[in-house]
Order: structure tokens, then sequence, then C-alpha cells
């Protein structure tokens, strides 16, 4: 078992690119090892009270990012290593607390509190705010409109609770469907339960189209961005009644279960994911049963692929009030952080390269988001609604 002194001098060199190969070599060996992680965990012990105030980290998941290093394999010392920024000391007290963004080289091939005042230089997270567009076509801005009945379509009421919104159905039904319309915009998300029970929840630059009262044979909702359902089950005639979700051609079919889509244009994929149930994704003449856990993956060329294990973490961290990424490019991230900040990325010089595991609250300004981002070499500043990358 690795000293502390040893431990601590080994993390030392790696923050100040100093590691030679055989340092580099020995701290992943150790790292990976239970005694090396006995050792990081007395230092964390031992430092914990010398942390920023609970104000300044409290947003960052710090044992998930201890977890996060602990479980990963050493990089190839034949690939380039991307190291941290040059404040080593800074660093090394966040890694001995437990945190750890870690970069690996480029490969080639909670509710969100409302905010009152955008500080100068900054942006503030998103908050529940959507519009609801009615049948006739009328607008209600959600977000200022107040807790109660906000409409009635047909004998549909819409009550309206505090980011949410809910759909009560009464008795007779409606002789043909009526559809409204819940739409974020660009940093907000809002939740909603439509008439048969199944409950929503949408992303930032998202949205839903949906029969005010289910009636027919099946239940049929359009979406574009990134949602998650859990869907209730409805009966009819002793036959369950199927749910069926559209996003563009492609189709999800299920009877009752819990998934995330995400369909944001700027993604390559659509991406539908299960957490339990079954469904089954139709994109033209192809079709895919997913199994809890499996992912499809439908490609601008309409082609889909089954990822049979996917980090669930990663994928329902929105809906969670995290930002999660696992082996993430700084695109991907800055398209999460874009929505969800109401902010345009531009970068200065080339794309930043690398790949970025981390988890931290979505609930927390840009300039504290990105602030762990720095700590791997990304600079960044705020002008307006720019937020402007370099490395």
């Amino acid at each position: 078992m690795p000293s502390n002194d040893r431990l601590r001098y080994l993390l030392t060199q790696y923050t100040n690119k100093n590691c030679s190969r055989e340092e580099l070599e020995e701290l992943f060996s150790e790292l990976r090892a239970p005694a090396g992680r006995e050792a990081l965990s007395q230092l964390i012990s031992g430092q914990y009270s010398e942390l920023p105030s609970e104000k300044e980290g409290g947003d960052i998941d710090w044992d998930f990012m201890y977890q996060t290093v602990t479980a990963k394999e050493r990089p190839s010392v034949r690939s380039r290593i991307v190291f941290f920024s040059k404040i080593a000391a800074a660093v090394l007290v966040l890694v001995a607390a437990g945190f750890w963004l870690w970069r690996a080289p480029a490969q080639r091939e909670k509710t969100p509190a409302t905010a009152t005042a955008m500080p100068a230089g900054d942006a503030l997270p998103g908050t529940n705010k959507a519009v609801l567009v009615l049948a006739d076509g009328t607008s209600v801005n959600l977000d200022s409109a107040g807790s109660g009945s906000v409409g009635q379509q047909g004998n549909t009421k819409i009550i309206k609770l505090p980011g949410q919104l809910t759909y009560n159905a009464g008795t007779g039904g409606n002789e043909a469907p009526v559809f409204n319309k819940v739409a974020t915009p660009r940093g907000g998300q809002y939740q909603l339960t439509l008439s048969d029970g199944t409950r929503v929840w949408l992303n930032s630059a998202s949205s839903i189209r949906f029969p005010v009262a289910f009636t027919g044979s099946e239940r049929y909702v359009e979406v574009t961005g990134e949602a998650y359902f859990e869907v209730a089950r409805a009966d009819k005639n002793g036959q369950r009644i199927p749910f069926r979700c559209k996003v563009n051609d492609m189709e999800i079919a299920v009877l009752g279960t819990h998934f995330n889509v995400n369909a944001y244009a700027d993604e390559a994929e659509i991406r539908t994911t299960l957490l339990e149930g079954s469904v089954q994704v139709k994109q033209g003449a192809a079709t895919q049963l997913l199994a809890p856990g499996q992912q499809s993956r439908v490609g601008k060329d309409g082609q889909i692929t089954l990822a049979r294990q996917v980090n669930l973490d990663e994928v329902m961290g929105w809906k969670n009030g995290f930002f999660v990424f696992e082996e993430a490019d700084i695109r991907q991230i800055m398209r999460q952080v874009e929505k969800w900040y109401n902010l345009d990325v531009v970068y200065e010089g080339p794309v930043p390269d690398g790949r970025f595991n981390g988890r931290v609250s979505r609930n927390t300004p840009a300039s504290q988001m990105m602030k762990v981002l720095e700590l791997s070499g990304i600079q960044f500043r705020i002008e307006g609604t720019r937020l402007i990358i370099r490395s």
C-alpha cells in the first residue's frame, strides 16, 4: 500500500505535467488497486476541511467523480495524455476531495431554482417554463400563469400546479380528437400528466403534441427534442390500449413502460432508451425491440442500431437535475449547455479535443459549470448570450 506522501507526490506530479512514464503507470496502477483507493480515501478525509465552502462546491458530485476515476483503466502509455490545468495546488485539493474530471486523449475515429437576476458575464440555469398551445391556437405562458385551472378543452380540464400541467378528462369524451401542445424554450423544462395518467418530463427546447383525451383504440403523441415518459396502463374491453410516440418519421410503440427519447435536430441520431417494460422502435420497414437498459439509435440514414448496455445515469441526468457526461467530447457537452443556459457557443481557434467524465448540478450558474471544465484546460468567457470557448 502506498504511503499518503507517495500518492500525494504522484498526484502533484500528474497535475504539474511532470509525471514520468514510470510514475504515470504507478499512479494509475495504484488507483485501480483497493490499497491505492484506501490511501486516496485517507487523503480525502485528511483534507476535506480545506475544501471550498459548500456554496462553492456543493453543486459538484464528488463521490460520483471519485468512483469514475477509480473505475477507469490506466490510459495507454502510447497515447497522448491530456492533463489538468496548471493550477496544481487548487486541483490537488479537489482531487483529494474526491473530484476527478478525467480528460482522456481524443480518439480519431432536482428542480431548478427560480433566479431573479443574471450577474454580468454569466448565465443562470434554466427554470420551469413552457408555453401551452390550445386547439384554437391560443397560447398560454405557463411560467407566468397562476396555479389552478388554465382552461378547458371539451370535457377535459387543464390544471396548472408549480412546474407541471395536469389534464383531467371528464366523462363522455370528445367526438373527434382535440390536440394541445406544450413547448419549452431553451432554458426551460416542464412536466405534464396526460389524461390517461401518463407522466411526461420535457427537457429544454422540446415539445409534445397530444390529444386532450384519449378516446380511440390507441394513444398517440408527437415529440420533438427530449422527453421522458412513464406510460400509464390503459385498457378497453379487456385489452390494453397501446401508446405510440412519433418522432419525425420514427415511431415508438409501447404498452406500459418508462423510456427516454432524445431527438434533438442537432444530434447525429435519435436515441430511445428503455428503463422499464418494453418498447418497439420502428423506422420505415425496420423495427427494433428494446429490453430495459438498451438503447436504439436511428441515424440520419434511417438505419437502426442497438446499444445493449448504456449508462442510464448519463441518459437520465437531465431529468434528475444533473449534467452527466461519460467519454463525452466538448461539442456534446456544449450542446447541452446551449439549451439549458440559453447561450450560443462560439469556438475561438481549434475546437478543444479530449473526452470528459463528470457530473455537475444543472442548478448552478453557467460560470460554475464551466469552471469544472476549466480545470482540464478549457478556457471560456461569457459575453451577453455568447459562451466563447478556447483551449
